[in-house]
């Protein structure tokens, strides 16, 4: 399977951004809103396409028997960058009445 993914598309802080992904790497469904394409190669590995901080990053192979530990352990271990931590810090919320 095959998976665009672009961070900045969400307003989450890290920490959700990798239970979220854990979330899509245990079940290969590919249904996280950041997730702009996906396409089923017919791999049993992951091959993840990242946007994320105004960058393309990747691709990076998820093999099947890794799944489990990248999806626990997190994916910012197994990137070749530094991933901000805190989107949209300050931002103003709505009320909602």
């Amino acid at each position: 399977m095959k998976v665009w993914i672009d961070r900045d598309k969400c307003t989450s802080n890290l920490s959700a951004c990798l239970s979220c992904f854990g979330q899509l790497v245990r079940t290969g469904v590919p249904d996280r809103g950041c997730i702009v394409n996906s396409e089923d190669d017919g791999s049993e590995d992951m091959t993840v396409y990242m946007h994320s901080d105004g960058a393309e990053h990747g691709p990076y192979v998820i093999p099947k028997d890794a799944r489990e530990l990248v999806a626990y352990d997190g994916w910012d271990k197994y990137v070749d960058f530094i991933p901000e931590f805190r989107k949209n810090e300050g931002a103003l919320h709505q009320k909602i009445e």
